[in-house]
């Protein structure tokens, strides 16, 4: 028999097929128990106990694993629990021998696969180890050899150990997995046996095939030469080029409009140049000043500019990632990366793959969700590690490769989530909070590839979110963990200019003015004029923005369980005469206790439906796993299926119509039993109510508005309070209540105007 291909496949996505021993292979045990069928039945049941005894240990080594892989013997240990009960049954049920015959093969079967399935999670904690001492004798022959204690032909012996281990940890981890959970016998571990050649260099560590080492990470699958990225030997390749360089000169010296900005842009980078910056102070604020910094050499070769970008990306990279979040690192090598490009700084490349790019690889080698999921925190993690690959990598191309398709592949959940249709459901915060990171990465890739290695999602919906998200005012609708800021230029200025798109050009023109920068210099593109909004939806994120001349109405649906979400749905923004009505609170400062994890998340104010303009029952919170699909019905009317998020409810939705002079909240409920709802909106203006005639007056910067309510239910009261917080930008705030006990049919309107 030869030996058995076993597919990774859902276990371990990405890896390349292992060729495993046929001891390995699925096998079926059948043994033969004398004696009588109660004798039988005891042993079998002895077994049984014995196995639920390897589930019962198994379960140590859950919290010792990387998270994924923890996940994996979790999901077994349970899996394997029903069918060992499974078995259990048929031996109680046996009363003949054929059927006990048949018991004893499947608790056999149910023995092996608990058996396999603690020796694997004992053998992939034993990897997990063994991983550490890797990292040790690289990081220390590192550490030799920028101190002159090793000399540079040790370095590199121990630099290729250590990536030829990474591959046998890789193998032995993905042979683990690849029967963990079956009715099959475990690999036999093989890079323990290269332990002691690992520390001592006594022998050459082969390298596991289809494989690619790091030396301090781990190792990563082998990719097509296609995706080793090769930026211009002559000039900069992240984020703009030589032709760029030059034609911003030429319309800085001749452009009307652009020739102030581009002076101003020299002059600041000069003044950044005199400035020597601490590490602390670098890592608190580098990636703008390399943009200023940049500038100011690659434009006017600022020598001064120049000598700043080479030293304050070797002191950033020198001071090492490992007292930091992997967030931070990624920002920093991503700043770093950049920097080395436009200045070609060199000397750095074993300390970045070491250091820093090693700790990355083994976030992909372990899985980590927010390495390859639909957030924010993917897309600058993997922008980080793309650039850090062309840039750092230049002169191994095998790695440079592997690492790249690695970025690439698991970025793309998170570029799905941003480009279906512009926005995101983190809010628009976080939009722009990897803005930078996207738009480093789309305008690298053309300087990187002469023919991209594989397809990209287009970025133009971006645009038309900057465009008709936001009110007159410009500024979003802060839902989710949001500050009302405005959103980000740079991705609408990649995409005006890779598209020669003029309106999104315009509105592009204007932020540089407002605020000059160095991307939106590069990426100039003609331009006409900033086009009149247009009512939209962006159905993945859930929310509909209605546009009239001076006036925008937003209804907000989507997925209570997005990352950073609130618990919102079905909240409504009126923004008229300059002034906006209705306020979300946003997100809490800093970082406050739980704020961030599950269930204390919830315990927060801003967090809650109570926070929001909405409708809810009682007091309570919408569930955390409602969505409500939002619907543009035409120009001035969209709506939203309430049904998920009240629960109790046979049908519920509510509508939006922005008319010219008004806007008009409809909500539709139906139940079979009485439920107390309540109708909320949250303001900052001042506000005084008459709870007879149920009417609201709003006052707030010398304008006022009116709320009245058609169809209000028998004994509903309408109340106002000061809210328990401020928002997001410290006003004082107050929530409008219409509670309605007891409702089993609302036909309710609310009038805004």
């Amino acid at each position: 028999m030869g030996p058995v291909v076993v597919a990774i496949g859902l276990l371990c996505t990405g890896l390349p097929a292992i060729v495993v021993p046929p001891a390995v292979a699925q096998v079926q045990v059948n043994s033969v128990i004398a004696g009588t069928l109660s004798e039988q039945r005891a042993v079998l049941r002895s077994r049984i106990t014995a196995a639920k005894a390897h589930y019962v240990e198994s379960r140590n080594f859950i919290s010792l694993l990387p998270r994924a892989n923890g996940l994996i013997v979790k999901d077994a240990i349970a899996a394997g629990t029903i069918s060992l009960q499974k078995a259990a049954d048929l031996v109680t049920a046996a009363n003949t021998q054929t059927a006990m015959t048949a018991a004893t093969v499947a608790v056999d079967n149910e023995k092996l696969r608990a058996s396999t399935v603690l020796v694997s999670a004992r053998q992939l904690k034993t990897l997990y180890d063994l991983r550490a001492v890797q990292q040790s004798v690289a990081k220390n022959a590192l550490v030799g050899s920028l101190n002159g204690s090793v000399t540079q032909a040790a370095y590199q012996s121990a630099k290729t150990r250590a990536a030829a281990f990474t591959t046998l940890l890789a193998a032995d981890s993905a042979n683990q997995l690849a029967v963990i959970g079956k009715v099959a016998r475990p690999h036999t571990l093989k890079s323990p046996a290269w332990k002691t050649a690992l520390e001592t260099g006594s022998a050459t560590i082969p390298s596991a095939a289809g494989w690619v080492g790091f030396p301090g990470g781990c190792a990563l699958p082998a990719a097509s030469s296609t995706f080793a990225p090769k930026l211009p030997a002559a000039g900069p390749g992240v984020i703009t080029n030589g032709a760029m360089v030059a034609a911003t000169n030429a319309r800085g010296a001749t452009d009307s409009m652009l020739a102030p900005i581009h002076q101003q842009m020299l002059r600041s980078a000069s003044a950044q140049a005199t400035e020597v910056l601490t590490l602390d102070q670098l890592r608190a604020g580098y990636a703008p000043r390399v943009a200023r910094l940049g500038y100011g050499w690659l434009q006017a070769n600022n020598a001064q500019a120049g000598a700043a970008l080479r030293s304050d990306a070797k002191k950033v990279i020198e001071g090492g990632p490992e007292s930091m979040s992997t967030l931070n690192s990624s920002h920093l090598l991503l700043a770093a990366g950049t920097a080395a490009d436009w200045s070609s700084a060199t000397g750095l490349e074993e300390s970045v793959l070491i250091r820093w790019i090693g700790p990355h690889t083994c976030l992909h080698a372990d899985k980590e969700n927010f390495v390859d999921a639909a957030t924010n925190i993917a897309a600058i993690h993997n922008t980080a590690t793309f650039v850090a690959s062309a840039v750092f990598l230049e002169k191994s191309p095998v790695q440079a490769a592997a690492l790249a398709r690695e970025s690439l592949v698991s970025i793309q959940p998170a570029l799905r989530m941003i480009t279906t249709d512009g926005g995101t459901q983190e809010g628009p915060g976080y939009w722009t909070y990897q803005s930078r990171a996207l738009a480093t990465l789309y305008s690298t890739l053309p300087n990187a590839y002469a023919t991209p290695p594989m397809a990209m999602p287009s970025p133009a919906k971006m645009s038309n979110y900057v465009l008709n998200s936001t009110g007159p005012d410009n500024l979003p609708v802060p839902f989710a963990d949001a500050d009302p800021n405005p959103l980000s230029p740079l991705m609408p200025a990649w995409d005006a200019y890779a598209r020669k798109a003029p309106a999104v050009a315009a509105w592009v023109a204007r932020e540089l003015k407002a605020k000059p920068d160095a991307h939106l210099m590069w990426w100039w593109t003609p331009s006409t004029s900033v086009p009149a909004k247009v009512s939209s939806l962006y159905p993945q994120t859930g929310l509909a923005a209605l546009h009239l001349p001076g006036g925008t109405a937003t209804l907000k649906g989507g997925d209570n369980a997005a990352n950073h979400a609130h618990l919102d749905l079905g909240s409504v923004s009126f923004y008229r005469r300059g002034v906006q009505w209705s306020v979300d609170p946003g997100g809490e400062k800093g970082s406050p206790p739980g704020y961030y994890s599950e269930p204390t998340r919830w315990n927060y104010w801003k967090t809650k439906t109570a926070s929001h303009s909405t409708l809810m029952i009682g007091a309570n919170n919408q569930p955390r796993s409602a969505k409500a699909a939002t619907t543009l019905v035409n120009a001035t009317t969209a709506s939203v299926n309430l049904v998920g998020a009240l629960p109790g409810t046979t049908s519920a939705s509510r509508t939006v119509v922005h008319g010219s002079t008004s806007m008009a909240i409809k909500d539709v409920v139906r139940s079979d039993s009485a439920l107390p709802l309540t109708w909320q909106w949250v303001t900052d203006a001042a506000v005084s109510i008459n709870p007879d005639t149920k009417r609201v007056v709003l006052r707030k910067n010398g304008q006022t508005a009116y709320i009245r309510f058609e169809g209000v239910p028998a004994g509903a009261v309408l109340t106002a309070a000061p809210a328990p917080e401020t928002s997001s930008t410290g006003a004082v705030l107050t929530v409008v209540k219409l509670s309605m006990p007891n409702v089993t049919s609302l036909n309710l309107t609310s009038i805004v105007w």
